[in-house]
């Protein structure tokens, strides 16, 4: 099996240099070997569900504090019967 330290390509991919020593060990025998690009996907998935999960206790945390602060500012509907006149739009006193 090749270990290469060191390998000089030039822009188009052809091989200008390389160094390699030749290793025959346990390690040649044991076929795939992980690394970070193969196990990427999965941990982004336990990422993006922890962050999920971390957003969703905080919406529930805090619609728990709003639960106790209910406001009752309802506005009252029109009513039909009177005219919509500019003073009624402007006036800053309406009731």
């Amino acid at each position: 099996m090749k270990i290469y330290t060191k390998i000089i390509l030039d822009k188009d991919n052809n091989l200008i240099s390389e160094e390699f020593f030749h290793y025959r060990g346990r390690i040649s025998m044991a076929g795939i070997h992980y690394d970070y690009k193969s196990t990427r996907s999965a941990k982004l998935m336990e990422k993006q569900a922890k962050r999920e999960k971390k957003l969703a206790e905080r919406k529930a945390k805090r619609l728990a504090k709003e639960g106790s602060k209910k406001d009752d500012t309802k506005s009252k509907p029109l009513d039909t019967s009177k005219p919509i006149t500019l003073d009624f739009l402007t006036n800053p006193d309406k009731e």
